[in-house]
């Protein structure tokens, strides 16, 4: 497994929001590094799309998880998309910011 050479991205969930704002990943990737910060409890997913401004989806079950309070670092299964969002099933009580890394085999 390498860990991609650009710079890692933050990913912010706003308070009371649940939705973060679109990534560009630098380029694609089959899996990504997540340090997920403390949170309020919360299923988490990614979603995907084919620009930066278009249509995000759902990357499959296999990248929801359940968070709970407590961070730790996870690894998902993003199937080669470039532009991404994290998605919360809770509002968070407070700004939530997620750290990524694109990774090839």
């Amino acid at each position: 497994m390498i860990v991609g050479s650009e710079l890692a991205c933050t990913i912010t969930i706003a308070t009371s929001t649940t939705v973060s704002a679109a990534v560009d990943l630098g380029r694609k990737y089959e899996t990504m590094l997540v340090l997920i910060p403390t949170i309020t409890s919360s299923t988490l997913a990614c979603y995907g799309a084919t620009t930066l401004a278009g249509t995000y989806y759902p990357l499959g079950n296999a990248v929801v998880i359940s968070a709970t309070t407590g961070g730790y670092l996870d690894i998902w299964n993003i199937g080669g998309v470039q532009f991404i969002k994290i998605v919360c099933g809770t509002a968070q009580e407070a700004n939530r910011t997620f750290t990524v890394w694109g990774v090839r085999s």
